[in-house]
């Protein structure tokens, strides 16, 4: 049997870098060897306990890049897909992207094909993913951030701000980004600002959307309570023990009354919400759903689509987001990536599964954190 190299981890902060086998290729499906994976928050909040698996061994990743090596025989579908091309998908799984192959039983735009089951986190989930052929036009790198983008434009796409609105964004990573950044340019806001603690952060912030990007204590100093129509909450697993320094509370006391709060972050644990504040303000607490019986995968199809969109016609600077590029092959350098994420100023790290012989040197844009010389495929 053939086998690969996948990075699993055995237990919070326990990883190994495990010879184990290639997957098959589904009957319905494909086969893909692994060309690009961007590390997610997700990722991160499973390697640190935030979240956690049903069982150990996982091998982490899902924010995936793929080329199509096989094609199962009962394969088919709206879109022409031969070997050779390159896939992204959303969904099926948490895990599997740091490997050299996985395996996918895709839904494309135009499909309405689905397996559901009962997941053990409480929601139903689909053995499917919602998946689109990445457009010539994207190179592999920027391909990457189609899976992060396609999560977040489910969440405005349910929960949009209405025209006029004042929109806070709250945690300026790379989801913050990429949401400030679509709302900013397609949902005509009265404004759009953030938060977040990290000063490089919000200079990141002010290069891609943020009218004024506020340190927590700014914006307690600087913005009157009852402000903001419309907050949007992209921040981790949130640990603050004085109430007066929680941002989910600073945040809801600048929200108006009746106004909308969307939360994108998951976490495992409990996280504190101020409920006198909910109640008092009847503050609209609202969130996509994971659960596919809700919102199927056949519609994310469609999301996945306009995802990338948005990143072939710059609405989200892909460019932007990129601030390091680790070769799989440096087993070191990612383990301590991925033990020093919570500390860094970077926005999005992608894990380059590529051969180096098809890489050629790309300078990083100005201002971008952590930058020095990235990695970029050879244009096909």
């Amino acid at each position: 049997m053939p086998t690969m190299k996948a990075l699993q981890l055995l237990a919070p902060r326990k990883t190994v870098l495990a010879e184990v086998p290639v997957p098959r290729t589904p009957s319905d499906g494909l086969l893909m060897k692994t060309r690009c994976v961007s590390i997610c928050s997700t990722d991160i909040s499973f390697y640190e306990g935030h979240l956690y698996p049903s069982e150990y061994p996982v091998v982490l990743g899902h924010e995936y890049l793929g080329e199509v090596v096989d094609i199962g025989p009962r394969f088919s579908g709206p879109v022409d897909i031969s070997v050779g091309d390159r896939i992204v998908y959303w969904g099926q799984t948490d895990f599997g992207g740091f490997a050299e192959y996985r395996s996918l039983r895709p839904v494309f735009s135009g499909e309405d094909k689905q397996d559901i089951f009962w997941a053990d986190r409480d929601f139903f989930d689909d053995h499917r993913a919602a998946a689109v052929k990445v457009p010539d036009t994207l190179g592999d790198l920027e391909a990457s951030f189609i899976e992060p983008t396609t999560g977040a434009l489910r969440s405005v796409l349910t929960h949009p701000p209405r025209i006029g609105d004042r929109v806070l964004v709250l945690g300026t990573g790379p989801i913050g980004i990429i949401v400030g950044s679509v709302i900013k340019r397609l949902f005509a806001p009265h404004s759009v600002v953030s938060v977040d603690a990290n000063p490089r952060r919000n200079t990141h912030a002010e290069e891609h959307f943020s009218e004024r990007a506020y340190l927590p204590d700014e914006l307690k100093r600087d913005v009157a309570d009852n402000t903001f129509d419309y907050v949007f909450d992209a921040l981790p697993t949130v640990k603050a023990a004085d109430r007066e320094q929680d941002p989910r509370r600073l945040a809801m006391l600048k929200l108006k009354p009746r106004g909308r709060y969307i939360l994108y972050g998951a976490s495992q644990e409990m996280q504190q919400f101020d409920t006198w504040l909910m109640l008092a303000k009847g503050i609209d607490i609202s969130s996509a759903p994971f659960d596919v019986t809700s919102f199927p995968m056949h519609r994310t199809a469609n999301v996945i689509v306009a995802a990338a969109h948005m990143l072939s016609t710059g609405i989200v600077n892909a460019k932007g987001l990129l601030s390091t590029v680790c070769p799989f092959d440096d087993y070191d350098r990612l383990v301590n990536i991925l033990a020093d994420y919570r500390t860094t100023t970077d926005l999005k790290t992608i894990v380059d599964f590529r051969p180096r012989t098809a890489r050629i040197p790309l300078q990083a844009g100005t201002g971008r954190a952590g930058a020095g010389v990235l990695e970029e495929e050879v244009r096909r």
